[in-house]
This record gives C-alpha cells, structure tokens and sequence, in this order.
C-alpha cells in the first residue's frame, strides 16, 4: 500500500545527517523509474536491481551493469520451459520480455512486451532471466538443473517459488561492494536489511538486520529482527 508517512520522514532523516538510503532488490532495471514515479517523496541515493546486476544513483544513471552474453536467452528460456517452468520474465539488451507458452498465452504484463517462446526477438544480452514455480519442491528442482548444466556461468538467486538467474560474479553483496568503491565507503559503514534466501549473501557479509517476517534462515544469520525499516533508523542514529 505504498511508503507511509512515517517511513518518509524517517528516510529523510537518515539522509539530513549525512547518510546513505538505497534499494538493493531482485526486481528489473524498470522498477527503477516505477519506483520514483509511485514515490515522489521518497528519496533513494542509489538502486541495485537484477540482484545487484544493473546498478545505478537515484536519477537512473548506471553506475555498473553486468551483462550476460555467453548463453542466448532463447536457449536458457527453452531448457527453462523443458524443466517445468511456464513463464520467464527477461531483462534483455533493450527492454523486459516476458515470454509464455501455450497454456500461458493471455499472461499479459503492463507495459512489457509479452511473446510465445517460438516468436521471441533476438537479445543481444540480458541482466538477469526469472522464473516462478508452482511449489518449492519444483522451484529447487529447477535451481539443480539449471547448476548442472551452467553452473560455471550462472548464480541462481532464490525468493520463495521464484528463481532470479544472474551472472556468476553477481549477487547482492558484491552489488554493495560495488556501491562501496563508488562511493568510497568502508565496510563497516554499510548496513543491509533482507528477508528472504536471495538475500543470504547480503546479511552473511555485512552488518545486518532481518525482518520479523523474514525467513528463519535470514533472521538467524542477521541476528537482529525489526518490524519496519524505521527502526533500523531509530536505532543507528
């Protein structure tokens, strides 16, 4: 239901006393712009969507990319849909693509570009491929296949039944590291906030917090569990 008020004014109090505020997410290079359209109040020093893939500062200028061009997303999407998946959402060389099989067809995406896999337009490259499983027992079925066959080339991100696949380098802790050299931050000075396993690697590196709805596994690992990102502000400042 969007960014309360509260959250607002605590964001933009981290920021009036010298700090950072940034989205480090799974979520494709366009949820940039939806992001800064649907929240005008809000604001983000820095994106790192695509897991960490496709970095950029809080007007949209790329700060790091890192495109994948070893394997053509048609034939990644086809063992995909071999294994069981339906639908695969790709972030490519000039836009999102969402593709779909038969049984899939009227899946229909706002502003994306949706074909049958047969039709789909040749992509230079992509940041990132995802998937959603019906079950948790096929969503990890998928992930073995898909290290069998390409695991010197691809991490495979999970999120509940959805699988984000990304280069081998990427995840969000390197993404982190990759905004620390930009921005010549120390290690100490970063603190991540997640909730789910393509979290893992974030919370695992640095100092970090969970949230109470977050995954055991997360809370575990972070130590530390809040209701809201507020109280990450309350308490660091």
């Amino acid at each position: 239901d969007g960014i309360n008020e509260e959250k607002i004014e605590a964001i933009s109090l981290w920021r009036r006393q010298g700090n950072r505020f940034g989205i480090v997410s799974g979520r494709n290079p366009g949820f940039i712009n939806y992001f800064r359209s649907e929240n005008p109040n809000v604001d983000v020093d820095f994106f790192a969507t695509c897991n960490g893939g496709y970095i950029t500062d809080g007007e949209g200028n790329v700060i790091y990319e890192a495109p994948c061009r070893e394997v053509d997303a048609k034939t990644l999407t086809e063992d995909l849909f071999n294994w069981g998946c339906r639908y695969a959402h790709i972030n490519g060389s000039r836009y999102a693509f969402a593709v779909v099989d038969m049984a899939d067809r009227v899946y229909f995406i706002k502003e994306e570009d949706t074909f049958l896999l047969e039709n789909l337009p040749e992509i230079e490259f992509f940041y990132q491929v995802s998937v959603r499983l019906d079950t948790l027992e096929q969503t990890q079925d998928v992930i073995c296949r898909i290290k069998e066959k390409y695991g010197s080339i691809f991490n495979t991100l999970q999120n509940a039944t959805c699988i984000d696949i990304v280069p081998q380098n990427v995840n969000k802790a390197q993404g982190l590291y990759r905004l620390m050299e930009y921005y010549g931050a120390k290690k100490e000075d970063v603190i991540a906030v997640g909730d789910n396993i393509n979290d893992v690697d974030m919370i695992k590196e640095f100092r970090s917090y969970a949230m109470e709805n977050g995954l055991d596994e997360v809370k575990e690992l972070a130590g530390r569990t809040v209701a809201s990102v507020t109280e990450i502000f309350r308490r660091e400042l």
